[in-house]
Order: structure tokens, then sequence, then C-alpha cells
């Protein structure tokens, strides 16, 4: 006959006393199943130890009373690395929605490890509070917050969770690989003549209000992009002027004109596909009275500028504006993006909150 199954009493003596580690840990395993609200004091206590905290947390992970959860929340507090990265995940698991504030707080300001452990965790959770966290954390300029956060979100739209609260799990996820371009304070990543362009309320201000603009100017990324989404907010100050997001697009040799692709923004041609400085024609062009719709003259208005191999496409505040496939093998399948203010009288194009997404395609 087999010996009777210790007590959570039995267990909590031997995690008091001083037996040695493997008696301890082997303790701690047993109260995983027969835990009481008494054996939590103990099991907290090992939550720092070097080598029992794992077996402690592992124990209060699975102990069904609240003290338990309450143990490992206040714990976050006292540990670091590893251990506070366990308690996280164990309060994930525990589906702990009293710990959501702490593990925002962590997502925020603790060291990497931790803060993906508390983006996973918020993840589990759910809550609209655990939501709003993730949603901030993919704006954050570290990659590897913004991409935990994204995950996090995928775990949220693929869990049985009420159709809504999974639609903003995917739409937050969709962000996930997204980052700034444009950081809003300075014009690192990008060059061109600054006369001609400044900074204003986080967004580039292109041209001028005051003076006429003799040339087209473009400020240019530093950077080249082949298969990506792009997306910002841009606007004509008053709806007036003529502005465009090049890409795809080179610098004219001994210019500082670009040659390439263009989302057009300007009256009559919003939305449009047009060929800088190459073809000099326009590619796709939308139905105007569609446009009208949407349009926001003077206002802000959404861009997103999609390239999947030889297929372009663009919508205009959610419009599907042009939806073009190059057919010249001579084009570039990759370059320079830039932002347009159109020689001319004076006007001002702004650009702001620029993001984008390069895709990996299956060739």
């Amino acid at each position: 006959m087999s010996a009777p199954f210790p007590t959570s009493a039995e267990l909590v003596a031997v995690l008091n006393s001083a037996a040695d580690l493997q008696t301890k840990a082997v303790a701690c395993q047993q109260l995983a199943v027969v835990g009481e609200p008494a054996a939590v004091p103990a099991l907290a206590s090992l939550l720092a130890d070097d080598q029992l905290a794992d077996y402690a947390r592992s124990a209060l992970e699975l102990i069904a009373v609240p003290a338990a959860g309450a143990a490992l929340r206040q714990a976050l507090a006292k540990l670091a690395d590893r251990r506070l990265a366990g308690a996280i995940d164990s309060l994930g698991v525990r589906r702990e929605l009293a710990a959501v504030p702490e593990l925002c707080r962590l997502a925020a300001g603790a060291a990497a490890a931790a803060a993906a452990e508390a983006l996973a965790a918020l993840g589990k959770l759910a809550t609209p509070e655990a939501m709003d966290c993730l949603r901030a954390m993919l704006q954050s300029p570290d990659d590897g917050r913004r991409l935990a956060a994204g995950h996090a979100a995928l775990a949220v739209a693929s869990a049985k969770l009420p159709a809504h609260v999974t639609a903003a799990a995917v739409a937050l996820a969709s962000r996930a690989a997204r980052r700034r371009i444009f950081d809003g304070k300075s014009f690192a990543a990008w060059e061109g003549d600054l006369k001609w362009f400044r900074i204003a309320d986080s967004a580039v201000v292109a041209g001028s209000l005051t003076q006429p603009i003799p040339q087209n100017e473009f400020l240019c990324s530093t950077g080249q992009y082949g298969d990506f989404e792009l997306r910002l907010k841009v606007r004509l100050v008053n709806g007036k002027g003529n502005g465009g997001v090049q890409f795809r697009s080179m610098r004219v040799a001994s210019s500082r004109e670009m040659t390439g692709y263009q989302a057009d923004l300007a009256a009559e041609y919003w939305g449009g596909l047009y060929d800088e400085s190459r073809r000099n024609t326009f590619l796709g062009k939308p139905d105007p009275a569609a446009v009208a719709k949407v349009l926001k003259p003077a206002d802000w208005n959404d861009y997103v500028i999609r390239c999947e191999g030889p297929r372009i496409r663009l919508w205009l505040n959610g419009l599907l504006t042009a939806d073009f496939t190059e057919t010249d093998p001579a084009v570039a399948p990759s370059g320079y993006l830039g932002l347009q203010i159109h020689s001319g009288a004076p006007s001002e194009a702004w650009y702001k909150d620029i993001e984008i997404e390069e895709l990996q395609l299956r060739r």
C-alpha cells in the first residue's frame, strides 16, 4: 500500500524546515495539487530564492485561491530579471485581472524580457485597460516592445473571446510590424533643402505661405524601400497647392527633382498615381465623384500606399483610388520615399504620422 499523500500543512512544515533542496522542491510540486490559503506565505517567501523560486511560483500559479494571485502581484516589486519575468507569466496564466495596472507599468518601463512577458500577459487578460496598453505599446519606438505587443494582440485574436475584442486585437496586431520613419522632431533619416521644409506640430511642413516656390522640392528618405505598406496623414493648407508622396523613386542627377511613382495630393488630382519626371503621366486616376465623398480638402487625410511586387495600390481615406500593375521590366522595383511641394504660388503641404511596414513576399 502506498503512503498517504501529505497534507498542505505537512508540506508547509517541510518548506519551513531544514530539509534539503530536493525535498523542498518536491514539497512545492505537491502543494500545487493540495495547496490551501495557509500555504501561500511559505511559497511566496521562496519567490526570490535562486534554487526554489520556479518551484514556488509554479505552485502559486496552480493554487486556485485569491491569496496566491495576490502573492504573485505583491512580489513584482521585489523581483528582477528572470524571476520577475516568471512571476509576470504566472499572473497571465492565472488570468489575474487585478494585475493589469501593474503589468501596464512593467510593459512600458521594465527591462526588455520582463516587458515582453508583461505584454504577453496583457494579451491573455484582454481587458479594455489591457488592450489600451497594447495599443500604446504599438506606438513604441522600441522594436522589441512593439513586436511583443503585436504577438500579444494576435494571441487575443486567436482566443475564444467576444467578436468585438477579437476584431480590436486583429487591428492592433496588424500594426505590430509598422515603424515610424519620421520622429516628429527632427529630419533624421531624411534629406532635402531645408529652406523649404520645417517641422511644426510633429509634422513635416513643405513649402511657404509667404513666397512663391520656384521649383519642385522634395524631402527624400535616406533609405530605400521595395515591397511595403506606407501609411501617413497629409493635408494642404486652405485646400490649396500641390504636393505628393514619392515612392520607389530616385533623385535626378544634379537636381533636387525626383523621378518615380507619386501619390498625388492636389485639387482634381487627389488619389491619383502619377509617374513623376519619368513617363510624366497618370498611371491611375480615381472617379472624381467618389473622391469628393471622402476627401477633406483642407483637413488631414489618410493615405495608404501598398507596393507588392509589380502591383501598386493607393487608398485615400479608405477609398481605393489606384490599382496599377507595372509591366515595364526596366522600372526599378525599389527606391526612395519623398515628400513634395510643387512649384508655384505660395502654399504648404503637411505630412505626419509616417509609418512603414516592409513586406516579405514569396517570389
